[in-house]
């Protein structure tokens, strides 16, 4: 965060230098490996493949969430594991780190949140994230910066390196793995982390009908507590927010009695 706030230039020049690496590495792969062979045929053993989605479904997102508050030591490689993870869920790691920081800062905010459930259903709060973080990156750049033409123009540049970013990472996992283990390997993966991801911010930020937002814990059902051992305490969100140092908040309890309460949506305005 305080990048951010210092260097008005941080996000642009991280994906600027991730933009230029991962094209470098995919024109290496691609020359490597000749090309890219789209003639795949599937194996019965294929199915196995359908158990990594099921036994990996928290684990990138859950280790790149602890990195961006600088729970695994030493800082190299937390660092490390963040950038990995960020290449794996493609949207790379300091703009997630930094997006997640408002999210603790605002909670169910929705101009400072990057996530608040604002009355969505499921499927419409899956999809949008990552328009609402770069929504409310913006309006915190323009909040320190102040906006003009200058810093119009920086943002529409770290926009278009962003979403290029977003392609050059994919191509990456397509070229690494090819067409059939990027589809029945990869694709699954990353799927069901973007679904466990976004469901424990939809359901663990809950709004009640006296139109208080609150944060609860949930390990009630089988799915919950599964989740809740892959993505170490994932939907221990309550907890989470009240001690993000931890790297797995189901390991200690808190007073349930206590609400958490955040964000009154009563005075909810549109982003």
């Amino acid at each position: 965060m305080n990048k951010f706030k210092k260097n008005p230039q941080y996000l642009l020049f991280y994906c600027l230098y991730s933009l230029i690496l991962f094209v470098s590495v995919d024109i290496m792969l691609f020359i490597v490996k000749g090309g890219i062979d789209f003639n795949f045929s599937f194996e019965k053993t294929d199915v196995l493949f359908v158990l990594l989605p099921i036994f990996f479904c928290g684990l990138p997102s859950s280790i790149m969430h602890n990195c961006a508050h600088k729970n695994i030591k030493p800082l190299w490689l937390n660092n490390l594991l963040g950038e990995f993870c960020g290449l794996f869920m493609i949207y790379g790691f300091k703009g997630f780190a930094l997006a997640h920081m408002f999210h603790h800062l605002h909670p169910d905010d929705p101009q400072m949140d990057p996530h608040p459930p604002q009355g969505k259903n499921f499927l419409k709060f899956v999809v949008s994230p990552i328009k609402s973080t770069l929504v409310v990156v913006e309006r915190a750049y323009y909040g320190i910066y102040g906006k003009n033409e200058k810093t119009k123009r920086s943002i529409l540049i770290q926009l278009v390196l962003f979403n290029l970013c977003l392609i050059a990472r994919t191509l990456f996992w397509f070229l690494l793995l090819g067409p059939k283990y990027f589809l029945i390997g990869y694709l699954p993966v990353y799927l069901a982390n973007i679904f466990v991801f976004a469901h424990i911010n939809f359901a663990a930020h809950r709004e009640r009908d006296d139109g208080q937002n609150e944060i609860i814990n949930i390990n009630h059902n089988l799915y919950y507590k599964f989740v809740n051992v892959v993505s170490f305490g994932g939907y221990f969100h309550k907890t989470h927010h009240l001690k993000p140092g931890l790297f797995n908040p189901s390991k200690i309890s808190v007073d349930e009695s206590k609400q958490l309460l955040t964000y009154l949506s009563f005075n909810r305005t549109k982003l």
